[in-house]
């Protein structure tokens, strides 16, 4: 339809303040099931944010009281618009309350507003909350109103104005599953697949649901990962989730077989539990490197948490088997090329010779996302607590760099690193919103270009490095997907807001 001109109405109850995620959304309204291209509208109710010291809290917008840990009970609403220009969000100020909840003395309601920390656990619903209705309106190309309805009045909640057109929307809904080619028949065509353009540019997608169609991996007969890109990348899942008994060496499968036991819940579609060195391995292929000194970038990213802590553990890795770029000999072992990775507690991620690692706005007594901020911190990862997490590197003109985000945010950095081409780590680099290149990491050979690492053999590897040493801290990962392009802040976003899930109870919908 064209974006213009429309109403939505969500007639809709919120059910609980527990979730993984600080937003819960109403709608997304996207271009296209593979939530690719700038242009999307999202709707979405912000919860109160994660208020345990020492983590990052997204819902700024929802006032401290001034009590350890405690912030207002009730949620707001939010509206993010993408498009060419980038994101445009703005928050209500209508409160908008969850379900009555009975959970633990003192905590009264959903909303933790008795002052009971955040830690505290929600039991059961003992009452349904206020039904709202919601209503969304776009007047010709460049305004939106958002109008709550609580039963008693109705408010004006957000407006905004001056947005740049939109193209033509084609999908609405939340909890999306996202789709690259639409069916395993779908012709090749080689001028408009594989090119890096919006809507072309998905190479692997990984559900890890056990009721989709599923591979049979020949060298063990258990069931393995299906790749809904329809390019053919399934994985092999490996050690003992897979049923395998002990690990062997050298990256082969344990003897004998059995029963699956990874497969878990994600946040909206299945899982996988990477434990006791088990991993996954997909099959390899040129397209992880169709890529050049011109047109150059890669994204991937997954759902993740973590069930303990450790040193380090890449959860999510694009490797090779033969290194012969970047200063390195030809034919010569390489490391990985692109790694999303958990060091000491935090989120990072890495082309081979420079890493980034996710922060978070700090005080100068350094605890996270309170009051004023002097300083960038760590990003602490909490423990049982799904991340989306996106790695993009770009080696394109201005815009080449590195950048990491967390639930569909571009990050500040706490921590940038260089290493020399022998690998060693030779300096720490100031913080910055991404890190450029060198010449001796480059494709192109230009000192602005990030070095663009094309392996031999590549393959997508998650919850190992390519030593094959399978998972040494207990995780699951959920929806993946990798990109032979760089994504825009747009399209991360899109693809975090558009495949969560909304903890809502729907009672109409209308559109026109």
């Amino acid at each position: 339809m064209q974006t213009k001109d429309f109403t939505t109405q969500h007639t809709v109850r919120y059910l609980s303040n527990k979730t993984n995620f600080s937003k819960q959304p109403l709608f997304v309204l996207a271009n296209n099931m593979g939530l690719t291209g700038d242009d999307f509208i999202a709707v979405y109710r912000i919860t109160r944010g994660q208020g345990n010291a020492g983590t990052y809290r997204e819902s700024a917008a929802i006032s401290d009281t001034g009590a350890a840990n405690a912030i207002s009970g009730d949620g707001v609403i939010g509206v993010t618009i993408g498009s060419s220009n980038g994101l445009t969000s703005a928050t209500g100020s209508n409160r908008i309350a969850a379900n009555s909840i009975t959970s633990a003395p003192g905590q009264t309601n959903a909303d933790w507003s008795a002052g009971v920390a955040a830690t505290s656990s929600l039991l059961s619903t003992t009452s349904q909350g206020t039904e709202y209705i919601i209503t969304m309106t776009m007047k010709g190309t460049d305004r939106i109103d958002v109008i709550v309805n609580d039963g008693e009045s109705n408010a004006t909640d957000i407006t905004i104005t001056g947005l740049p057109t939109l193209s033509d929307m084609k999908v609405i809904g939340n909890g999306i599953r996202p789709k690259g080619k639409q069916n395993s028949t779908y012709v090749v065509n080689a001028t408009t697949d594989m090119n890096g353009a919006a809507g072309s540019a998905d190479i692997t997608t990984y559900l890890f649901n056990q009721q989709d169609a599923q591979e049979v991996w020949a060298s063990s007969g258990l069931t393995g990962v299906f790749d809904l890109s329809y390019n053919g990348l399934s994985a092999a899942i490996v050690g003992k989730a897979a049923g395998h008994g002990a690990m062997q060496t050298a990256g082969l499968q344990g003897a004998g077989s059995g029963t699956v036991t990874g497969w878990t819940s994600g946040p909206i579609e299945g899982a996988f539990r990477l434990d006791n060195s088990s991993y996954i391995e997909g099959v390899t292929s040129s397209l992880f490197n169709t890529r050049n000194d011109v047109t150059s970038g890669m994204t991937i990213m997954t759902y993740v948490r973590f069930h303990a802590t450790g040193s380090t553990q890449a959860f999510m890795n694009i490797c090779g088997g033969l290194y012969g770029v970047l200063g390195k000999p030809a034919a010569s072992s390489g490391p990985d090329a692109f790694k999303l990775y958990m060091e000491n507690g935090a989120f990072s991620f890495s082309n081979m010779l420079s890493s980034i690692t996710a922060g978070a706005l700090t005080t100068a007594a350094g605890t996270v996302g309170k009051s004023t901020n002097n300083m960038v911190g760590q990003h602490n990862i909490l423990l049982n607590k799904w991340y989306h997490v996106a790695g993009v590197i770009s080696a394109t003109g201005s815009d080449s760099g590195m950048r990491i985000y967390i639930d569909g945010h571009r990050m500040p950095l706490a921590r940038t690193r260089y290493a020399s081409a022998a690998g060693a780590d030779v300096s720490v680099i100031p913080l910055s919103a991404s890190i450029s290149g060198s010449a001796v990491q480059s494709t192109g050979g230009s000192a602005d270009v990030i070095g663009m690492p094309i392996p031999t053999s590549p393959r997508l590897l998650m919850g190992t490095t390519r030593a094959l040493a399978g998972a040494q801290v207990a995780h699951d990962v959920g929806l993946t997907r990798v990109f032979n392009r760089a994504l825009s802040d747009s399209e991360v976003f899109q693809n975090f807001i558009g495949t969560i899930p909304s903890n809502i109870e729907l009672s109409n919908f209308k559109i026109g």
